[in-house]
């Protein structure tokens, strides 16, 4: 199969031969007969980035249908795993790993993960899901306090961001960013406005891997110009590079926005928090999207009353966040903003998440 690593494809199954380790036995005619040497261990397979791609939403697969053994075999025993912005701790090894999921699986037991774009950049992966599923186990908390099953539906989506070895077969770094103050409203337990419970939109994932080319590295500046924008607070130069008919997923807001709602709402930021800057820690593009992840350093001494934020807090927030534009004729057509809105509201003093 011949990909273009400039347009979207979807993900086809992938079936990776089993590497047979073989030896030999040394014997001669009169020589004392030699113990038998142990065969050297077989390079494992390095797999194309379409191999990746399809790899990866195997994965998904074994996580959804509980084939825990297949599924520890998509990590590597060190792996480092993190739920962004929760206020979990870091897992470090398979196994923490692995008890992080299955509290989770068993608060939503019927939970399932529908990849609908995965990205691809040599040892880099991007999955962007729709995680939906039923709460009817006790939830446990980074505070070690567990929520009684509400018995209601959840649907979010989550950005899953990870590392592989040199291979492109086991996962030695991950991180997760998504909105848990969506999941809690959607269980009844954060009166905030969310997002409604979302339902997968894809059969297939959009499956696109970087090539380098002169046109991503161009969009891969023009979001550089973009932040510079930002962080001049310059809302209407930051707006220049929306299309006119700009979609916008900001996860922790309860519903898209369109590049009107995008811009008004920036000023609204900007006046609450004048000074706000981003500090890019990647940016990289495959095809016609571009990837980048941070951190947003700033003050509030205004009040922002469409983020609950009705007398200004003195506080300093900093919020990490993962950032997807997809760049058509040198416009955002379409952007999915990552973080956790609990985690922001906590820095601000206004729920108990710190």
């Amino acid at each position: 199969m011949c990909i273009d690593p400039g347009r979207p494809v979807r993900a086809a199954a992938l079936l990776v031969p089993a590497i047979l380790l073989t030896g030999a036995l040394g014997c001669g005619g009169s020589q004392p007969r030699r113990e038998a040497e142990a065969p050297a261990p077989a390079a494992s397979k390095v797999l194309t980035a379409a191999e990746r791609a399809a790899w990866y939403q195997e994965c998904w697969g074994h996580f959804n249908s509980r084939a825990w053994d297949r599924f520890r075999a998509c990590y590597a025993d060190g792996v480092e795993s993190e739920q962004v912005g929760s206020g979990h701790p870091r897992a470090k090894g398979f196994d923490a790993m692995e008890s992080m999921v299955k509290t989770f699986t068993s608060a939503f037991p019927d939970v399932k993960a529908t990849v609908e774009l995965i990205l691809v950049k040599g040892e880099t992966i991007l999955g962007v899901d729709a995680l939906t599923g039923t709460h009817t186990g006790p939830l446990l908390g980074p505070d070690g306090v567990s929520v009684p099953a509400t018995n209601k539906p959840v649907g979010i989506y989550q950005a899953h961001l990870v590392r592989t070895d040199p291979a492109g077969s086991r996962i030695v770094k991950e991180e997760f960013y998504s909105d848990s103050g969506s999941l809690m409203a959607q269980i009844g337990l954060n009166p905030m406005p969310a997002r409604p419970v979302a339902t997968p939109a894809a059969a297939a994932p959009t499956v696109v891997i970087a090539a380098g080319t002169p046109a991503e590295l161009g969009n891969i500046e023009l979001l550089r110009a973009q932040m510079a924008a930002y962080n001049s607070h310059d809302a209407k130069g930051v707006s220049a590079f929306s299309a006119p008919d700009l979609v916008l997923h900001d996860m922790g807001m309860p519903a898209d926005q369109t590049a009107k709602e995008s811009l008004a709402g920036m000023q609204a930021f900007f006046s609450a928090f004048p000074d706000a800057k981003l500090a890019p820690e990647s940016i990289w593009a495959a095809g016609n999207y571009v990837v980048a992840t941070g951190r947003l350093e700033a003050t509030n001494t205004g009040p922002m009353p469409a983020m609950g934020v009705r007398k200004p807090t003195g506080k300093t927030v900093s919020l990490r966040y993962l950032d997807i534009t997809h760049w058509e004729r040198g416009k955002i057509e379409e952007e999915w903003l990552f973080y956790d809105s609990s985690a922001f509201m906590g820095q601000l003093g206004l729920v108990g998440k710190k």
